[in-house]
């Protein structure tokens, strides 16, 4: 009996003791925190370098990298409820308009970028197209253009202003109807006193098959571009460069590397209660912030530190990104202010 009772006691110590392990256990064996980070895929191969160089000075860390459109990203903590302890997008403004201020209470504007049109010697009409008649290639048969989903990724509603611009700056109304209304029929502009709205309907009725292709990431369309599936894509500089792509310049006053030419603003899950957010389309800048609910925030700082002012700031501009002051919104960590 009293042999019972012993044996009794020790498994009830033993479950109690692994439960103590499991609720307080590090992230991953051997000691280490993960340090999760959501970001941009336009991001994946500096972060990918800049992962490799911290965790080598760093062992105690094991940096996990989630790469999706912009969009996707911060609605994953939004919307979804999950939790990571960085956020880097490819528009700051998305952190603004769905993270601030339930999930986030600040941010810091990091880097810039310009939209370019790529593509390879497979294309059609590779020997031909040049910054002062890209948007004609794009209208003529047969061509194919790959564009990134915009409710998903910046980039897409970036190139999608780019395309609406481009009409009104070239004077060629048939470059919208042909390369998006046709395949987009209910993506529709509305223009009042304050600019021209884009409204991207949270389904979007689009027609495969045809000139445009649609992918969630921009950067699902490189390797489409490299086989010959695609004719050309509208991808960031970086991007370009990374892959080894070509690529086509566009005038500074459509390709966002300065304040664009036109007020255009884009409106992504219209119609859809509690989802619709209106995005003013400026000069691209990059954006990051720590959430609210990070599991540890402490460490996010530090590699931040690292990012913004140590090594990780010259693999940023080794990928192509344009480096600009930084600009600091709202309660920044003083350890993140330089």
């Amino acid at each position: 009996m009293q042999y019972g009772k012993v044996l009794a006691l020790l498994v009830v110590a033993v479950i109690i003791a692994a439960a103590a392990y499991l609720a307080f256990k590090p992230a991953v064996g051997g000691g280490r925190t993960t340090l999760k980070i959501f970001h941009a895929g336009s991001l994946s191969l500096a972060l990918a370098e800049a992962e490799k160089i911290y965790e080598a000075g760093h062992p105690g860390v094991d940096v996990v990298r989630e790469p999706s459109g912009s969009v996707a990203a911060v609605r994953k903590i939004s919307d979804l409820g999950k939790r990571a302890d960085i956020v880097m997008v490819a528009d700051y403004k998305v952190i603004d308009k769905y993270l601030v201020p339930r999930y986030a209470r600040w941010s810091i504007v990091f880097a810039s970028n310009e939209v370019v049109l790529v593509y390879s010697d497979k294309s059609r009409y590779a020997g031909e197209i040049n910054s002062g008649n890209w948007y004609r290639i794009l209208e003529r048969p047969g061509v194919k253009v790959g564009v990134a989903n915009p409710n998903v990724d910046p980039c897409g509603y970036r190139a999608f202003s780019v395309l609406y611009m481009a009409s009104k700056y070239y004077g060629d109304e048939a470059l919208w109807r042909e390369v998006v209304a046709s395949y987009i029929p209910n993506v529709r502009v509305e223009v009042n006193g304050s600019g021209s709205y884009i409204y991207f309907p949270a389904d979007l009725a689009y027609r495969s098959g045809g000139k445009l292709v649609l992918r969630d990431k921009s950067v699902d369309l490189v390797s489409m571009v490299e086989a010959g599936i695609i004719d050309y894509a509208f991808e960031y500089r970086n991007v370009a460069e990374e892959h080894g792509l070509k690529y086509v310049r566009l005038p500074a006053q459509l390709s966002l590397r300065q304040p664009p030419a036109y007020s255009v603003y884009v409106v992504l899950y219209a119609g859809a209660p509690g989802k619709e957010k209106a995005v003013k389309i400026g000069e691209i800048r990059y954006g990051l912030t720590i959430p609210s609910n990070a599991e540890h925030p402490g460490e996010a700082v530090e590699f931040l530190k690292w990012f913004l002012y140590g090594d990780g700031k010259e693999v940023l501009e080794k990928h192509g990104f344009v480096p600009i002051p930084y600009v600091y919104e709202g309660d920044v960590p003083p350890e993140l202010r330089g």
